[in-house]
């Protein structure tokens, strides 16, 4: 299948009529729709859905809107009422070897209360009236809706599927819906009512009084199963969309300061903290100013006087010397003169002895008297060390002052702004909504569990009371032979279907690890992939055999991997159909868009069309992928038309190449 060409008419923002071509070359299979947020995007994507599936669209703004009600809200509002609005979608699709040009064509307009709706089917240029009154039929043969979600999808699906459990259900229900499980099973049902019926028709009152009493109880309980499943889907779709909200309201909450506002009182704590560390260094500072810091400004001078008090401590140790030389030669005279030597010879020897002492210990220049505490407080390694000590000081009072400086900052753009209480409080509202929901969720889980436990013994017991019933009705030959071979059947079909899910199941493990590997840059670290029969979850295998659950990866890798899965889905369906793209990048970190784009978009089908916001694919992203492009449009809003339309080209700023 090929898109050939959507037309917009008063569809949602787009007055009047648009046509947007979308046929491609295999060379380049990609078509670029540039638009900002709130420019038509998501309206353009659900018109190729509502002109193909009609009231079963998954349109986005459908939750709790009847689809008159959703026909009406999308006819634009500054439209002549009388024409109404319209969708038409046109593609070619092989059919009985050959080509077969498809245009359907949806329009509405509203009629006194009411919505009046009128479909048209064009096959190769002529009105189709059977397509036209049975195109619910027939768009199932070209692109079936139960697998509509694997070729149209946004980066806000790829997140949710990116949860453990809601890939899981996407895989049950994909798997079934591909290899017609779910016709198996229906079968599987509709033959246990044929057995019942047998049963029941020939049976008496009292025979089958048991049997319908436990069937009865298993119906009522399967309708409230139904029942909760369907309030959890509702609850489900209103909590995406409060999540989306949140999401909005919180990036205008950041916008208007209020990060700042909810970190008020840790600033306040910081503050306190760095204006108390900058007093305390600012103390140590002063000690050290008081003592001998100030000496180290005139270092030289400090550096001469130590040496001159090194001198003075040299010279006092001399003094002591000579006063002890003097009392040894007073000694040494005092001992010789007792000997009896002329007093000549006498005097020779005391004038020598001065004579030596004056020579061994002559003062260098000073008599100063310095104390050993004293003079080592003003030693080189002492300054030194009182240096080191007041820098490291000085840079932990400059790391305090800028830290105060930003917290103050901080402080000061604090915003107490009208607008941003009004956010706060919505904000708030938000949450305490998305708790109540997810209360609501779990409670319904808790019954949905409940209810299937109780579901498997009530048909477990309406079985066994369908044997019993079945050996009594023995007697009735016909009845017997329509039981045992429905019986038979059934049993076939279980095995069937149990064997085509493990083969079924094998095989796509394959195809997504295959996908997977070409996406993840870290090849190495998966060398398979598991897929539970039962809970559908998905597991990875690591290098040493090990099974990763998917929960364990990180939060890009899970989404990469949930990308693998919806790509290894849409192949395993067989269906040669293109797929649609809307804001492929928004929840994915910028170390695994290069992926995307290099190994997913160009090759993900042989049509893809990617509607990008000016922050996705732009930049090196664009000269990655612009090989592959085969058209560019831009979507652009008039403000003061109030309308958006389709031009050629894409952002101005995002590459040469495009603005050419």
């Amino acid at each position: 299948m090929i898109f050939e060409q959507v037309v917009l008419n008063n569809f949602g923002v787009y007055r009047g009529e648009h046509r947007i071509d979308l046929e491609v070359t295999p060379e380049s299979p990609v078509v670029l729709i540039g638009a900002l947020n709130g420019a038509g995007k998501t309206t353009f994507l659900d018109a190729m859905q509502l002109a193909l599936y009609g009231k079963s669209a998954r349109c986005s703004g459908r939750e709790r809107v009847s689809y008159p009600d959703y026909l009406e809200s999308m006819i634009n509002c500054d439209a002549p009422p009388h024409q109404g609005a319209g969708v038409e979608f046109a593609f070619r699709a092989r059919a009985n070897g050959q080509d077969t040009h498809i245009r359907v064509c949806r329009t509405w307009q509203k009629r006194g209360g009411s919505v009046k709706e009128n479909l048209e089917v064009f096959r190769n240029g002529d009105h189709d009236a059977v397509a036209s009154t049975r195109w619910v039929e027939f768009v199932e043969d070209f692109m079936p809706s139960q697998i509509a979600d694997l070729f149209f999808f946004d980066g806000e699906k790829i997140e949710a599927l990116a949860d453990p459990q809601r890939s899981a259900t996407l895989l049950r229900v994909g798997i079934h819906s591909l290899l017609g499980i779910d016709l198996v099973e229906n079968l599987l049902r509709s033959l246990q009512l044929v057995e019942r019926k047998r049963m029941t028709d020939t049976a008496t009152e009292s025979d089958k009084s048991l049997l319908q009493a436990v069937e009865a109880q298993r119906n009522e309980l399967r309708k409230e199963l139904e029942l909760n499943m369907q309030r959890k889907a509702s609850i489900q779709n209103e909590l995406d969309s409060v999540e989306k909200m949140e999401t909005t309201v919180l990036a205008e909450y950041k916008r208007l300061g209020g990060d700042l506002l909810t970190q008020h009182n840790q600033l306040v704590s910081e503050q306190e903290y760095y204006r108390k560390k900058k007093a305390k260094i600012e103390d140590e500072l002063r000690t050290l100013a008081a003592g001998a810091l100030p000496l180290m400004i005139p270092a030289k001078t400090l550096e001469v006087a130590y040496s001159k008090a090194l001198e003075a401590k040299h010279n006092g140790n001399i003094d002591v010397l000579k006063m002890e030389a003097e009392s040894r030669d007073a000694f040494i005279e005092e001992f010789v003169g007792s000997l009896g030597l002329e007093k000549p010879a006498l005097a020779k020897l005391r004038s020598h002895l001065k004579e030596d002492r004056a020579r061994r210990y002559q003062p260098f220049v000073s008599k100063w008297r310095i104390s050993e505490e004293l003079l080592n407080q003003y030693g080189r390694e002492a300054t030194e060390a009182i240096g080191r000590v007041a820098e490291q000081a000085l840079r932990d009072l400059e790391v305090a002052e800028e830290h105060l400086i930003t917290v103050e900052r901080n402080l000061a753009a604090v915003p107490t702004t009208d607008e941003l209480l009004r956010v706060q409080k919505e904000v708030d509202t938000i949450r305490t909504n998305r708790a109540r929901l997810e209360a609501m969720i779990g409670l319904l889980d808790g019954d949905v569990s409940a209810q299937r436990i109780k579901l498997e013994r009530l048909q477990a017991q309406a079985e066994r009371e369908a044997e019993k019933l079945g050996e009594r009705l023995a007697r009735d030959e016909v009845s017997r032979r329509v039981i045992e071979h429905s019986s038979r059947g059934r049993k076939a079909l279980a095995i069937f279907r149990e064997r085509l899910l493990a083969n079924n199941l094998h095989r796509l493990e394959q195809s997504i690890l295959k996908h997977f590997q070409r996406l993840i840059r870290k090849k190495s670290l998966v060398h398979g992939v598991a897929i539970d029969p039962e809970s559908f979850q998905i597991s990875v295998t690591n290098p040493a055999g090990q099974l990763v659950p998917a929960h364990r990866l990180s939060a890009g890798e899970r989404q990469l991997l949930a990308v693998a899965t919806l790509w290894a889905l849409a192949h395993a369906s067989g269906r040669y159909l293109p797929a649609v793209i809307d804001t492929p990048l928004s929840r994915l970190d910028s170390k695994h868009r290069g992926t995307l784009v290099q190994n997913y978009f160009p090759t993900a089908s042989h049509q893809v069309i990617l509607l990008s916001t000016d922050e996705e694919v732009v930049g090196k992203y664009l000269e990655q992928l612009s090989p592959s492009v085969g058209r560019y449009y831009l979507i652009e809003h008039d403000e003061s038309a109030k309308m958006s339309r389709f031009v050629d080209g894409y952002f101005a700023h995002s590459h040469p190449k495009v603005e050419a």
